[in-house]
């Protein structure tokens, strides 16, 4: 069995517009879930009443088994919350090696190895912690190149998932 393909369209999106998907879809995602607490947060007003005179009446039984309701929701939007940032930290990665991967490139067509140290130098101090030092981005740059298969796997699970959504519009 040979593997799939994804046919060629007229407009592939390049890695830019592919990290600017992936943000977009992070920022709708946050402003349904505020929709969802808000919406919930208003239950809760009507449930407590405004003078917190709890107008229905309700039992023991009843207020505890709304509250852990409440607490159920409130549980699962931590936990999409979570892979939300997850998803955050994987689109600032997946940036990040597409910017470094930008560098290298036009590093390897300059003559001058002295330039593009410095230039070198001067990137890494934009994006990463002043106090550090040349070693430590040097070593953080050597762990950076062995997660590279894993980079490029989100990379191409990106490509396809982006290629798949666009199937179903």
């Amino acid at each position: 069995m040979s593997m799939p393909s994804i046919p060629k369209e007229p407009h592939r999106p390049n890695r830019k517009e592919v990290a600017i998907d992936l943000l977009e879809s992070i920022a709708l995602e946050e402003i349904a879930l505020s929709h969802i607490m808000n919406a919930e947060a208003e239950k809760i007003q009507a449930f407590v009443g405004k003078h917190l005179n709890f107008p229905t009446h309700p039992e023991s039984r009843d207020i505890i088994k709304f509250n852990k309701g409440v607490n159920q929701l409130l549980e699962t939007i931590v936990m999409k919350e979570w892979l939300l940032l997850k998803k955050l930290e994987n689109v600032m990665e997946f940036m990040d090696k597409d910017k470094h991967h930008h560098h290298d490139e036009s590093s390897s067509d300059d003559s001058s190895s002295d330039d593009s140290s410095s230039d070198d130098s001067s990137s890494d101090d934009s994006s990463s912690d002043d106090s550090s030092s040349d070693e430590d981005k040097h070593h953080d740059h050597d762990e950076n190149s062995s997660d590279e298969s894993s980079g490029a796997s989100l990379q191409e699970s990106s490509d396809v998932s982006l290629q798949e959504s666009s199937d179903e519009s």
